[in-house]
């Protein structure tokens, strides 16, 4: 008991990470008490890690006699690590926190690293990233989590999750994270305050929120204070509210998630509201964003096409379709339609006496004027066509973008392209009694 001892005193003071404006020391455990407990908690890395993993640290520095104040990573026997500004002394190491010294003592050390070093082998290993594919970056985040690089790890994770915001193999990693982190909120008793505190992190610390509030009791009242946020006048926390509800009850507020994925201003709301229908795993929610591609406002249509591309129901293809073709029709804004065409005049007319008549009447002579009216001015042929083919030009890109996510095809980039392919190839996407019809009757 007395290294627990002597190693709960030493996190009292210490923080494992480094100073940064996007990922606050706040966030990051500061007892190593719960690094002990994490080391028999923690879980294997993922099957695509060991490429990492296995990746060779650089020399070990723990037993160097170096006094310098340098930039180091000093790990901790049960898993954890500190990244400070470190310097041997006897018998242990010393390392600043809050401008203070705190010793550390070799029992407690597994190994010490100069952060340049372990910052060159993470460079090294990230020039081996596909770029192209973000689930590259979770063996890799793994590894940074293993080496100490905290920050940089929460950051590959980042760029993984805004690609992908249900990406398995990032959440897994997140379930179960090689190294202990402190969600977010978790301290607070507050639901609600819980709740901004999630909304306020960065994507990657979202998701350990949203699994920090999981576990409270009762749940109830976590799904009741997520459901209000959906109200709320900042983005980031309805955003972040139909997370949470995406994660714990995806099916508490259908009604609200359908008005946030067409209708709301944001387009993170949007996004996030559409996935959470998804996940309730019913094709009939979507029946209401079918109904919005018949707006008669342009921003609604776009929106609901966008949110039938994310929530990926195979029955809107075939009406999506056929949106595309009204537009392709002369109807429309393709083919051989054109705008209509009306006539302004702009000039001016005036009076003129053109002649006069003479009339006799009692034996005296009259002269009658005959007056007549002169234009001059010029007529114009004009065509009213700007707003109508630049409303019609983005919903069909959007269209074709929402029928590539929902069909994993991609025949070409113009709307007759699209629908040569569904004359060939709808029968595959037509109601079948697999699945029968519920969105594709809207």
């Amino acid at each position: 008991m007395e290294n627990d001892d002597m190693l709960d005193h030493t996190y009292e003071t210490c923080a494992s990470s480094s100073p940064s404006s996007r990922y606050p020391r706040v966030h990051f455990m500061s007892s190593l008490v719960l690094v002990l407990l994490a080391q028999a908690t923690a879980t294997p890395p993922l099957a695509a890690a060991p490429a990492y993993a296995t990746f060779p640290l650089p020399p070990d520095d723990s037993t160097a006699d170096d006094t310098r104040e340098l930039n180091r990573v000093v790990y901790l026997r049960g898993g954890g690590s500190v990244r400070a500004r470190a310097r041997r002394v006897d018998g242990g190491w010393e390392v600043r926190s809050d401008g203070q010294w705190t010793r550390i003592e070799d029992a407690v050390i597994d190994r010490v690293l100069l952060e340049r070093d372990v910052l060159a082998q993470a460079r090294e290993l990230s020039l081996k990233l596909d770029r192209n594919d973000p689930a590259a970056r979770v063996p890799y985040a793994d590894w940074l989590f293993r080496a100490g690089l905290y920050e940089e790890a929460l950051i590959q994770l980042d760029e993984t999750l805004q690609a992908n915001p249900d990406q398995p193999q990032a959440l897994a990693l997140l379930a179960h994270l090689p190294v202990p982190l402190r969600a977010p909120g978790a301290s607070l008793e507050s639901v609600e305050e819980a709740v901004r505190a999630g909304a306020t992190s960065p994507r990657a610390l979202q998701e350990l929120a949203v699994a920090s509030l999981a576990r409270r009791d009762p749940s109830a009242k976590v799904t009741e204070a997520l459901q209000k946020a959906l109200g709320s006048h900042s983005p980031r926390i309805r955003a972040f509210a139909a997370l949470g509800l995406r994660r714990i009850d995806p099916g508490a507020s259908v009604k609200e998630l359908l008005g946030r994925a067409v209708l709301d201003g944001s387009s993170e709301v949007r996004r996030e509201a559409a996935l959470t229908l998804k996940a309730t795993g019913e094709e009939a929610v979507s029946l209401p964003v079918l109904r919005a591609l018949g707006s008669a406002n342009s921003g609604v249509r776009e929106n609901a096409i966008d949110a039938l591309g994310v929530m990926g129901f195979r029955g809107a293809v075939e009406p999506l379709v056929a949106r595309m073709r009204a537009l392709s029709s002369p109807q429309g804004s393709g083919g051989a339609w054109k705008a209509p065409a009306s006539h302004i005049f702009v000039g001016r007319q005036f009076a003129y006496v053109q002649d006069y008549d003479v009339e006799v009447a009692q034996f005296a002579a009259v002269a009658d004027p005959q007056v007549n009216t002169a234009i001059e001015g010029a007529v114009l042929d004009v065509r009213v066509i700007g707003v109508h083919e630049m409303t019609f030009a983005v919903e069909s890109r959007k269209l074709r973008l929402a029928l590539r996510q929902l069909t994993g095809e991609n025949p070409g980039d113009t709307n007759k392209s699209w629908l040569a392919w569904w004359d060939s190839n709808g029968a595959r996407f037509r109601p079948t009694p697999e699945h029968p019809k519920t969105a594709g009757d809207a």
